[in-house]
């Protein structure tokens, strides 16, 4: 028997992972919360949304972090992409 069985991270999906997305712009005032620039949403229309802002986790999926909250941050394109994931995901570095 396993005495400390791995958690499996919470992963949303459809309208529940649009609501967090909604909540944690909202926690941020839709300000990043790394560099502190202006990341609203673009635009919500009836069937999606386009946001300018992103959702990055703070302990990602494969190190056992999940879609909740307090394992959430809002940030801007460029902290999101171009810091956290680097030049090969981002335009400049294509």
């Amino acid at each position: 028997m396993n005495p400390c069985p791995k958690q499996i991270p919470i992963r949303l999906k459809g309208k529940a992972k649009t609501e967090l997305r909604r909540a944690v712009a909202k926690r941020a005032n839709e300000f990043c919360e790394e560099c502190g620039v202006h990341a609203p949403r673009l635009f919500q229309g009836y069937f999606n949304s386009m946001w300018c802002g992103h959702v990055a986790h703070i302990k990602s999926y494969g190190a056992g972090g999940g879609d909740t909250m307090d394992n959430v941050k809002w940030k801007c394109n460029h902290c999101h992409i171009e810091k956290e994931h680097g030049p090969r995901w981002s335009r400049k570095g294509a």
